[in-house]
């Protein structure tokens, strides 16, 4: 349980907050490549409560600069891009892609005053299959070079959904290891459109064992289950500053990958779901992935199954015992479900919380000494600027069957080489 002045620091993300400080001295993806490929159409961007646009000039450079022009607050995703930046359709008004005013083509020659007009931009690039932006203060820190981002793109792709809740409810469901044995049961066969996935691993032993401990990218997360042939099953994901984190797989062990999410806050009431959706084994089926997303996900960027259509809950379906909550087979769609309806912001000075929710108590108290940090020494945890140390080798994500006796936290030391001695590491999962 939280006060209500935690509760507030950890969900008011806006400019000012210090919430909102603390998120943005890290970079956030804001696109898919796939969103804005050369040629492609400006595309309006809500972030941190800010209204922005995503364009490429007639150079096909990127840029994000405010949404609403600075002459009448027209909203520049309509303009026109042209001459070397977008120009809006009002009054022609035109601003490059670090939103430098460049043309005022409806003024006279010695009436114009395009010197004086500061429009919002932020820095973008592509990275991972994403496109990122940073909207902090002073020199930008790298983006983290984690294994799902920084591999060949056959490895790899990324999808974004938008969720009517605040954004910590949306980290909070995908840090929890305890609610996969409830919300996401079903019946034998494929979990969540995922192939080669069961939810048996999460079936045969609905109380797991779990663990937490602190890493230098933020959180390690250990939930361990008894499986019915006497196998021991190990599940390692994790919290990633700020607001990322990276569930294991669900195919048979040992896992031949993993998801990469952010949930990067729109407003306080809303955020973006990305999902990277790796394999370091093989290449990844990306049709596959495409299509099971495509038919989940509307026009609008949210899940087909929402609040107005009460998720599309299927009674029969539970009395089947198809699926526990009724809700297809699509544990992000199920997921939507349970964040949403706890209400826009949740109020977590109402919760009672128990023995299995150790990983939610300490995600929170980490992200509230990391924005403790942040308001005390103007650093937050977890920057790096080294490109030598953007390495993460303490870094595992995994599911696994363990040896007798060995907990989660000696497979780790042994998968990663880190004997007693502190002895060299090797990235688990390649």
């Amino acid at each position: 349980m939280l006060s209500h002045q935690q509760n507030n620091l950890v969900t008011q993300t806006g400019p000012g907050t210090p919430g909102g400080r603390f998120l943005r001295s890290y970079w956030h993806p804001i696109a898919t490549a796939e969103e804005m490929p050369i040629g492609g159409h400006p595309m309006p961007i809500k972030i941190l409560s800010e209204d922005l646009v995503l364009f490429r000039d007639d150079q096909d450079r990127l840029g994000l600069i405010g949404l609403h022009c600075a002459h009448r607050a027209t909203d520049l995703s309509y303009g026109r891009v042209e001459n070397g930046g977008l120009r809006c359709l009002y009054h022609g008004w035109l601003f490059d892609i670090n939103g430098k005013c460049i043309d005022q083509p409806a003024e006279p020659e010695d009436k114009k005053f395009c010197h004086k007009v500061k429009h919002p931009s932020y820095p973008v690039q592509e990275y991972g299959g994403v496109i990122w932006t940073y909207m902090g203060e002073g020199e930008a820190p790298l983006i983290p070079a984690f294994q799902y981002l920084d591999c060949p793109p056959e490895k790899r792709i990324a999808f974004r959904v938008i969720q009517d809740c605040n954004w910590l409810q949306g980290l909070e469901s995908s840090t929890d290891p305890a609610h996969t044995s409830y919300l996401h049961r079903m019946s034998p066969g494929p979990l969540g459109g995922l192939p080669g996935s069961s939810a048996a691993f999460f079936a045969e032993d609905t109380q797991p064992r779990l663990a937490i401990e602190s890493t230098s990218y933020g959180c390690r997360i250990y939930a361990m289950r008894n499986m019915n042939d006497g196998k021991q099953y190990l599940r390692v994901n994790n919290y990633i500053y700020p607001c990322g984190t990276t569930p294991s797989g669900v195919e048979p062990p040992p896992a031949v990958g993993y998801q990469g999410r952010w949930y990067v806050p729109r407003d306080d009431y809303s955020h973006t779901r990305f999902e990277f959706i790796y394999q370091h084994n093989g290449t990844l089926d990306k049709a596959f992935y495409a299509k099971a997303k495509g038919e989940q996900v509307a026009a609008d960027g949210r899940h087909i199954r929402r609040a107005s259509n009460r998720y599309m809950q299927d009674r029969d379906e539970m009395k089947r015992d198809d699926t526990f909550a009724g809700m297809g087979r699509s544990a992000p769609a199920q997921d939507k479900f349970a964040i949403e309806t706890a209400g826009v912001i949740q109020d977590r000075t109402q919760e009672h919380l128990g023995s299995t929710d150790i990983v939610i108590i300490e995600v929170r108290k980490a992200l509230l000494a990391a924005i403790k940090q942040t308001e005390e020494t103007g650093k937050a945890p977890g920057l790096l600027r080294d490109p030598k140390q953007n390495t993460f080798p303490d870094f595992i994500c995994t599911a696994d069957y363990v040896r007798p006796g060995e907990d989660g936290t000696a497979y780790c030391k042994r998968v990663l080489g880190q004997g007693p001695d502190g002895g060299p590491n090797k990235v688990a999962a390649e």
